[in-house]
């Protein structure tokens, strides 16, 4: 369904047949017994941005829980205090996942890194070549990740590169550690897929807004080039300018920035 029209074409339908077609495109968790207003929410979620939000880890048991600016800047200071804040929740267009509070930074201060695997085509890594039929449509940046370490660690690739920096920098990324916050950051963060990557540019504005409150404007999403886990083929992976959201592909060997993504499931509200 094209995401762009969905809102449009449910608010045609009556109840039940909104709630088949939400269903349909994701959403699950939706029934009979769901609200009118949150079938409107789920509407406006199909189609285009429901929300940002301030994402955190309970420090009493590790949960994820998730704030709106307003419900976080209401909160008492000791209130607050329960809580690490970790990133940016983004739900747009049938898709949630939660944006790390900051870019990857390497041991040695490098805000960038290599995708490493020149000239290995991944098995288990689809390419999206000429014509990029699908590019659009790539959420799997946690499958890739996996795919990537998995084949790549350890190996140097025919240029000397070692492992897969770009895809391990973004898994091994913590939010928080056990000794400076009191809690340890278990979440499975992701190179993201193309896909994620180009809808966190479209929803960039909203986004960085929000971190700047959240955690100041030294971690805004920059103007740079960050990689994607897509393969274009055995040397060349696909990446975003996030200066003007322009999508390209990168010789391997290119230092790009990173920036994590952890998936969410299920699609509910």
């Amino acid at each position: 369904m094209d995401k762009n029209n969905a809102s449009a074409m449910l608010l045609r339908l009556n109840k039940q047949d909104q709630i088949e077609a939400l269903k349909s495109i994701g959403f699950t968790a939706v029934d009979e017994n769901t609200p009118a207003s949150d079938i409107a929410k789920y509407m406006q979620w199909a189609g285009t941005l429901l929300d940002v939000s301030l994402a955190t880890l309970r420090i009493e048991d590790g949960e994820q829980a998730f704030f709106t600016a307003a419900e976080w800047n209401s909160m008492s200071a000791n209130n607050r205090s329960k809580y690490i804040r970790i990133g940016i929740r983004l739900r747009a267009e049938c898709r949630q996942f939660i944006i790390a509070k900051s870019d990857c930074v390497a041991v040695d201060g490098a805000k960038t890194f290599k995708w490493g695997g020149y000239g290995t085509d991944l098995r288990g890594l689809k390419n999206y070549g000429i014509g990029n039929q699908g590019l659009y449509d790539t959420f799997e940046g946690k499958e890739n990740t996996d795919v990537i370490i998995e084949a790549l660690s350890g190996v140097k690739d025919t240029l000397g590169t070692l492992g897969a920096p770009a895809a391990e920098a973004a898994r091994g990324y913590k939010a928080c550690t056990l000794e400076t916050d009191g809690i340890e950051d278990t979440i499975v963060w992701n190179l993201p897929s193309q896909g994620e990557l180009m809808l966190v540019a479209k929803y960039k504005t909203e986004i960085n807004e929000l971190i700047t409150s959240m955690f100041g404007n030294q971690n805004i999403i920059t103007t740079d080039w960050y990689w994607s886990s897509t393969e274009y083929d055995a040397s060349s992976s696909w990446n975003v300018g996030f200066d003007t959201g322009g999508v390209y592909t990168n010789n391997r060997q290119g230092a790009l920035r990173v920036r994590p993504l952890a998936a969410i499931t299920p699609l509910s509200l």
